[in-house]
């Protein structure tokens, strides 16, 4: 198990000193190697959920199980570095975290901060260079004289240095255009799937999420409102309070099912729409 959500509630203090419920009663658990997308819309408590995975936030009330180490209700815990070592959070546009002179200084930081020494963290962040597809002719030059798709990788790599068991992303192909929002998702099925690491996917995008996560949480307003699978949820009759788009696809299944009577099955990328077809239009 990665990680266990036990009843946790989480309250933001407002200006006025009003009390904000953020998540309600959470129960969640997370495996290893899971490849995990969380949704819904804007206020609907997914960045706070998050944001308790690798305790940058701590319950108001429940308990959250980090592998090994117990988050209890708002105390100090010495368990915050070994946790954050194991769990890495990249945010939205993580490439403005970027300050170092070198693409490969930036790399190593996590890990000199974590006390290993130069020639450890140059390892690290040459073998996370690797992994995120940085040629090694870049690594000399500043962080900001690369593209934009480029910083992002930088950034991811910065993370992925310090070897951590799950990557938490919220958003992460935001502000990248389709072809660099493609390989930035590759690179990430790769990371699951060629090197085991868990991926918990924060995204509006359903295409995106339809087409990789094999699990699907949507959050409203504060609570899990749904968590299964794909083909689960956009058959639920609930899916539209929830405020999603279903996958383009899908959509278009839908329409030339109604408008010509083609008989409707679940798909949810181009390539199984046209491959379907293929399969009517034989029959």
């Amino acid at each position: 198990m990665g990680i266990q959500f036990k009843e946790v509630s989480y309250f933001y203090r407002g200006i006025k000193n009003e009390s904000f419920e953020a998540i309600n009663q959470i129960n969640l658990v997370i495996e290893d190697h899971e490849f995990l997308a969380i949704c819904g819309q804007t206020g609907s408590g997914k960045t706070t959920l998050v944001q308790h995975m690798n305790a940058l936030l701590q319950p108001s009330k429940g308990e959250v199980q980090i592998y090994e180490h117990t988050i209890p209700v708002k105390k100090r815990t010495d368990k915050i570095g070994p946790i954050r070592k194991r769990v890495g959070l990249v945010f939205q546009f993580p490439e403005y975290q970027l300050f170092e002179e070198t693409i490969l200084k930036d790399i190593m930081f996590g890990p000199k901060n974590f006390g290993l020494s130069d020639q450890e963290a140059e390892q690290r962040a040459r073998e996370a260079a690797l992994l995120c597809k940085i040629p090694e002719e870049l690594l000399s030059k500043s962080p900001f004289r690369i593209s934009g798709g480029q910083m992002r990788r930088v950034a991811i790599a910065g993370i992925l240095a310090m070897k951590p068991d799950m990557l938490v992303l919220d958003e992460p192909t935001r502000g990248l255009d389709p072809k660099g929002s493609k390989e930035m998702m590759a690179l990430f099925n790769e990371l699951h799937d060629k090197h085991g690491i868990t991926i918990v996917l924060i995204s509006h995008d359903m295409d995106i999420v339809s087409r990789y996560a094999k699990r699907i949480i949507v959050m409203d307003k504060a609570k899990i409102a749904f968590d299964g699978t794909k083909e689960t949820l956009f058959l639920d009759p609930n899916f539209e309070s929830y405020h999603l788009a279903r996958p383009q696809a899908y959509e278009m299944m839908t329409y030339l099912s109604e408008s010509l009577n083609i008989p409707f099955k679940q798909v949810f990328t181009e390539e199984e729409l046209l491959e379907y077809l293929k399969e009517v239009n034989h029959e």
